[in-house]
C-alpha cells in the first residue's frame, strides 16, 4: 500500500493508497484514522482506486492550532480530488466523513460521483453529549498515560461499537484505543471544533442529487436517523448492518465492504 504526503491548503495530509479505477475517497470519523478504513481498501481496491487519509490532527496529519471548521474540509476534500489529477471521486465516510461527503454533494455536485454515508449525521452533536466531550478532551489532553487510556477505551466502548465488540474483536478494539492516543496532546483539543461548527442541513438533503448509500447500524446512539436521511434523500439506498455501532466499518468490516462494493460497482 502506497503511503504518502499531500499539501492540502496548506495543512500537510497523510494518504494511503492502494488500486486503479475510478477514484474512491475514504474518509474516517472524528478520533479516528486512515488505519480503520483499511479492510475497505483491501476489499475495494481490486476495482477502484483507493485513497484514505487521516483528517488534520488526526494521527500522522498536521493541522492548523487555530482550529479548523466543516467548511475547511470540504474545502479541502475538493483539493485533494484536484491533486489526485482527478475531475470527480466516490466519497465514502464514517461518521465525520460521512457528514463532511453530504456537504461536498451539495456543494460541489460537479466532483461527486456517488455519496456513501456511514453514520454521519446531518447536524452537530446535542449539547449534553458535548458537554461530556469536553470532558473526554480534557482528559486526553492533560491527563496522565493511565488517565488517558482509561478515557479513550470508555470513549470507544461508550460511544463508537456494539456492546460487544470489545470481546468479540479485542485485538481491533486496542488498535483502535491505541489510535486514539496516539493524538497529540495539543492537536486533540481541536478536533471536536469540525462537530461543533456544523449547520443542519436537513432542510437540504433532497438536494443531494448524487447516487446514495446510507449505511448504519442499530447500535448507534441515533438508530432511526439512517432511515430518515435515505428517505430524505432522493434514490437513496439504504443498509443497516447488524451488531455493529457508531464506526460500523470497524464492528463489521466484511458486511459493511460487501455492502459498499455492491453498490459501487456500476461506477467502476
Amino acid at each position: 500500500m502506497k503511503k504518502y504526503t499531500l499539501d492540502v491548503n496548506g495543512i500537510p495530509y497523510a494518504c494511503i493508497e492502494e488500486g486503479e479505477g475510478a477514484l474512491l475517497l475514504l474518509m474516517h470519523g472524528t478520533t479516528g484514522g486512515k488505519q480503520l478504513l483499511v479492510p475497505q481498501i483491501e476489499a475495494l481496491s481490486d476495482s477502484f482506486r483507493c485513497v484514505a487519509f487521516d483528517w488534520p490532527g488526526h494521527a500522522e496529519s498536521g493541522y492548523n492550532p487555530a482550529g479548523w471548521a466543516a467548511d475547511d474540509l470540504v474545502e479541502d476534500v475538493v483539493t485533494i480530488i484536484a491533486k489526485l489529477g482527478e475531475q470527480k471521486a466516490i466519497l465514502v465516510g464514517v461518521s465525520q466523513g460521512g457528514a463532511i461527503g453530504m456537504r461536498v454533494a451539495l456543494k460541489y455536485p460537479e466532483h461527486v460521483t456517488a455519496l456513501v454515508n456511514m453514520c454521519g449525521g446531518p447536524g452537530g452533536p446535542p449539547p449534553a453529549a458535548l458537554v461530556k466531550l469536553d470532558e473526554f478532551t480534557r482528559v486526553m489532553a492533560e491527563g496522565d498515560e493511565g488517565q488517558r487510556r482509561k478515557a479513550a477505551t470508555d470513549f470507544a466502548t461508550g460511544y463508537l461499537h456494539a456492546p460487544d465488540f470489545p470481546e468479540r474483536d479485542p485485538k481491533r478494539f486496542a488498535d483502535e484505543v491505541d489510535l486514539l492516543l496516539s493524538h497529540s496532546k495539543q492537536s486533540v483539543q481541536l478536533l471536536f471544533c469540525v462537530p461543533r461548527s456544523y449547520v443542519d442541513i436537513t432542510p437540504r438533503l433532497g438536494d443531494i442529487k448524487c447516487p446514495t448509500l446510507i449505511i448504519w447500524a442499530p447500535h448507534d446512539s441515533r438508530p432511526a436517523l439512517g432511515e430518515q436521511l435515505a428517505a430524505a434523500i432522493p434514490g437513496a439506498k439504504f443498509v443497516m448492518i447488524p451488531n455493529a455501532g457508531h464506526h460500523v466499518n470497524v464492528d463489521a468490516p466484511q458486511e459493511t465492504s460487501a455492502a459498499i462494493k455492491a453498490f459501487v460497482t456500476r461506477f467502476a
